[in-house]
């Protein structure tokens, strides 16, 4: 742990070095046994695929993984002024209204892929986090700190964990693979903004595009 001392006249203070903290990043690895054979740091809002070709954020050449899926997914859907609200006992009838922009979705999954066939069914369970964007809380506000608390509020009470259980099937012909899955999510708490489970259909094709490695290669510890 670091310290500052302060030298100089008696009576006199330094105030402290604020710590710089850089944008909050996604970091993962590959462990083969106790050794870790490949990370990446992922720094932007983008999704974390695995599979055997070179298009990947990690590739594993392994008769075990499809060319490509995805591990870790970042989901937003977009709809102006949704409403909700939330108990507030300074507010005529004890509820006060949120307003919302949009509602976005980190996933992450393991997933099983029992069969290997043209038509791949597969399933997983995994785990994320929901939240509303962009809340603004309505109605009187006494005062500037009161309408920065409830905006406070209405950011947190906006987001929950949930748990998932994600099926599909895919159907592979040389590069292209066409999908479609289903994922429950559990519902939150009470007293969220976002309230029951929430079900997604997800449909598309992937191409692939790389040739797959002969080995994983990366720093090991």
């Amino acid at each position: 742990m670091a310290r500052s001392i302060a030298h100089g006249e008696r009576g006199s203070a330094v105030a402290p070095m604020p710590v710089a903290t850089g944008p909050k990043v996604l970091r993962i690895g590959v462990m083969q046994g106790t050794r870790i054979t490949e990370e990446r740091i992922v720094r932007d809002r983008s999704a974390v695929t695995v599979g055997a070709t070179e298009r990947n954020t990690f590739t594993i050449a392994t008769g075990d993984l499809p060319p490509s899926f995805e591990l870790f997914s970042i989901e937003e859907g977009f709809k102006k002024n949704q409403t909700s609200s939330y108990a507030d006992n300074t507010v005529v009838g004890g509820s006060r209204q949120v307003l919302f922009n949009n509602v976005r979705k980190y996933s992450v999954a393991v997933v099983f892929f029992p069969f290997r066939t043209v038509a791949q069914p597969y399933f997983g369970f995994g785990a994320g986090i929901l939240h509303t964007v962009k809340e603004y809380p309505q109605g009187f506000f006494g005062s500037p700190a009161a309408s920065d608390t409830a905006t406070a509020l209405a950011d947190r009470l906006g987001g929950h964990g949930f748990a998932s259980f994600t099926g599909g099937v895919q159907f592979r012909v040389n590069r292209f693979i066409a999908f479609g899955q289903y994922q429950l999510a559990s519902a939150p708490s009470g007293g969220k903004l976002l309230t029951g489970a929430s079900h997604a259909f997800t449909a598309g094709l992937r191409i692939g595009l790389g040739a797959s490695r002969e080995e994983t290669t990366g720093g090991g510890y």
